[in-house]
């Protein structure tokens, strides 16, 4: 890449890249982000799509709230399912607004853990019965 290809007017995010200078020789430029500068905001919206369309399943009791915190953190079941320290088929019933009603506090603080948000947050979305 060429040095004058390189430069990206970005302030929010700086990255150092080597390009080939004016000279002929290659070397590091600081420069903005290009993903930032050009994708960033369409990002934040998708996530926020994605984020309400999530609630909005929620919310009639079609899916738990470990569900959306599990897709927002873009985590599989086998990997949730090791950070939580339980088999993956507790894991898909928790997954399921009726198995999500039953389940204790000390197994809801531990998937609140791994999504590093708050049990209350957790439960404003839908409250244990």
């Amino acid at each position: 890449m060429k040095e004058k290809d390189g430069i990206v007017d970005c302030p929010e995010q700086q990255v150092i890249l080597y390009v080939e200078k004016e000279d002929g020789t290659y070397g590091p430029i600081q420069t903005g982000s290009y993903l930032t500068k050009n994708f960033l905001e369409d990002y934040e919206l998708k996530r926020k799509h994605l984020e309400e369309f999530l609630k909005s399943e929620v919310q009639p009791g079609k899916s738990s709230p470990i569900y959306l915190y599990m897709v927002l953190e873009d985590l599989t079941i086998s990997e949730l399912s090791a950070r939580v320290n339980l088999r993956q088929g507790k894991v898909k019933k928790h997954l399921e607004a009726k198995h999500y009603q039953s389940l204790k506090i000390e197994l809801l603080e531990r998937y609140a853990e791994v999504f590093d948000i708050t049990v209350p947050d957790m439960l404003r979305l839908m409250p244990l019965s």
